[in-house]
């Protein structure tokens, strides 16, 4: 585990974690253990190489996040929203995520993930299995239990910090009580809300350089020592 070097010292660390009350994860590559948590459900349903095609596009900058959304929904039009749900419970989670997910809970924290990786067919069970209490991601059309190949909602880097705003309100909380953790440029906004933010075995040098913190590990009960308060 690597730590990047902060300006603040402890006694204001540690003041502004008693502040804390809401943690917002990413998904992929933090609470899923892998860059994708749609790419492997696509190859168990026959659409794989398609949604690579549209994911090695973006990642060469090919496509914006927001039009690499709109062309990998198109990929999942006519696949079974029910069974795709029922392939999710599959997947496997980050190392220690549902511990650390556990752990913040007990300590009386409201947990949730944001994510612009998948879709709410995704999303609901993630959530389920972590038992989160806000779960927010881009949602797509269907029609007869299928999807539809339309996108309804774009959940962007900017439309993930509004998210996560509009929870706070809704809540009682303020921004003082926010920690984010994420590993994508797409993160950079919610971190930029965020009292505390952790770039979480981050992509680039730039989401390195948004973030407080800097975390490299496979296990995510590396993050609890950057969130909660000292005894």
């Amino acid at each position: 585990m690597k730590r990047r070097e902060y300006n603040h010292n402890r006694e204001q660390d540690n003041l502004r974690k008693k502040n804390l009350e809401v943690v917002a994860l990413d998904l992929d590559g933090v609470l899923f253990d892998g860059p994708s948590a749609t790419l492997p459900i696509a190859e168990k349903v026959g659409i794989g190489d398609e949604l690579k095609e549209v994911m090695m596009k973006s990642a060469k900058g090919a496509l914006k996040l927001e039009e690499s959304i709109v062309q990998g929904a198109r990929v999942w039009k006519d696949v079974s929203t029910s069974a795709l749900q029922n392939l999710v419970h599959e997947l496997p989670l980050m190392t220690g995520a549902e511990e650390t997910v556990a752990k913040l809970k007990e300590g009386g924290y409201e947990v949730g993930c944001v994510s612009s990786g998948v879709s709410q067919w995704f999303m609901a069970p993630f959530s389920d299995r972590l038992n989160l209490d806000f779960a927010y991601s881009n949602v797509l059309s269907e029609e007869d239990g299928k999807h539809n190949g339309e996108v309804e909602y774009v959940m962007g880097g900017e439309q993930k910090a509004e998210r996560i705003l509009q929870y706070l309100s809704s809540n009682g909380f303020d921004t003082d009580g926010l920690a984010s953790v994420g590993n994508g440029e797409n993160d950079i906004a919610m971190f930029g809300i965020s009292a505390i933010s952790i770039a979480f075995n981050p992509v680039s040098e730039k989401v390195t350089e948004a973030a407080d913190y800097r975390i490299e590990s496979k296990d995510l009960r590396d993050v609890l020592p950057f969130i909660l308060p000292p005894h």
